[in-house]
């Protein structure tokens, strides 16, 4: 039996959900392959980022030391971009030092958008670079779509070009050679709803409910998600509204806006308390408007596909490769799709996702590690 050990620095929300899916649906995978294998997984609390990008790695060998995961033979460690690599190896035990490391980036901090409401200072190229010879020191590069892994490489030699020499050479070419694409599996959940002939309703009838299921954080676009209500309000557009999705410490001021300026419809504000709730919460909605001016894959937005959502959604960022052009819409055009949306509601869409269905993505998770 083969034995992998995914390593989970940053474990929340769709690193968590990850990791979930990961652990239990690759085994299902390298049995369909006439294999058998064992995925365990050692996790961190989703909190801390900078620390846990400093010193997961020490933590996580510590915690399969208590947990006596090192007294067996490792096939494979899948660590993400949250845990310095070459930290890692060093602090295993000599024997696993040459099991090989793949290196799952849910995003990267060398092209995460600079905060728009803290200091430059904070967003600094410690972090960055730590993502870069953690990419060089590991086995197999991969990332969550084309886009982000085009973003990264694309960024590599101007970023390397700001260090002194010498400095590493062939950096981007060297990452290269060894990254592909590998999604994040979608639920069965929200796929079995999308399957649904009639949809839930607990928001009971009445204007379409307009849903935002993303980090309550300025990167999803809060303002331009409040510019496209304000413009159906304008139009004299009925509708309803349900903020979902997870909050934080700090929560930018439009959603504040937000919330006084469609009080009256509001029928959902905030983070629900489980994924039951959220799927059923989720599948009770309308229309999906995504303003999000960053996004690596795009989770959220692809369960909301996967209810069966009428979809407005940017022609840029992940987005094209998960949507045609009956979906994608040019960003400036965004609140005209929106108003049409409202008024042209269609019944509920089939699914466009199943493709990002946890078996396939198991299947060539597995392709990927085991089969040459």
């Amino acid at each position: 039996m083969r034995r992998i050990v995914l390593l989970n620095p940053y474990a929340t929300s769709s690193h968590a959900q990850w990791a979930r899916g990961m652990v239990r649906e690759c085994p299902l995978a390298a049995q369909r392959a006439g294999e058998a294998a064992c995925f365990e997984s050692y996790a961190l609390p989703g909190r801390h980022w900078k620390w846990r990008m400093s010193a997961s790695g020490m933590a996580l060998v510590d915690r399969m030391k208590e947990a006596g995961a090192l007294e067996q033979d490792i096939d494979c460690f899948i660590a993400t971009d949250m845990m310095d690599v070459g930290q890692f190896r060093s602090a295993l035990p000599p024997r696993f030092r040459s099991v090989p490391i793949v290196l799952y980036f849910h995003e990267n901090q060398l092209t995460f958008p600079a905060h728009s409401e803290g200091p430059k200072s904070a967003w600094d190229r410690h972090y960055a670079f730590m993502n870069v010879t953690s990419a060089l020191l590991a086995d197999q590069v991969w990332f969550n779509s084309a886009y982000h892994k085009e973003v990264f490489l694309s960024a590599l030699p101007e970023f390397m070009s700001a260090f002194p020499a010498p400095r590493p050479r062939n950096v981007a070419e060297d990452i290269a050679l060894k990254s592909e694409v590998m999604p994040i599996g979608i639920d069965e959940d929200v796929l079995e709803c999308g399957a649904l002939s009639g949809r839930p309703r607990i928001y009971g009838e009445g204007p379409p409910v307009v849903v935002w299921n993303h980090r309550w954080e300025y990167d999803k676009g809060p303002g331009a998600f409040l510019e496209g209500l304000r413009a159906a309000d304008a139009a004299g557009l009925p509708f309803r509204l349900a903020m979902l999705g997870q909050s934080f410490e700090r929560v930018p001021q439009v959603f504040d806006h937000i919330q006084s300026e469609f009080s009256d419809r509001i029928v959902q504000w905030g983070h629900v308390k489980s994924r039951t709730e959220y799927v059923e919460a989720l599948g009770s909605c309308d229309i999906a408007l995504v303003t999000a001016h960053h996004d690596f894959f795009g989770l959220s937005v692809l369960e909301a596909a996967a209810v069966g959502l009428t979809m407005v959604v940017p022609c840029e960022l992940a987005y094209p490769e998960h949507f045609g052009p009956e979906v994608l819409v040019p960003r400036e055009h965004l609140n005209q799709a929106f108003c049409t949306s409202l008024q042209d509601l269609p019944k509920k869409q089939s699914t466009r996702v199943v493709h990002y269905s946890w078996g396939e993505v198991a299947d060539r998770v597995w392709r990927r590690l085991f089969v040459v």
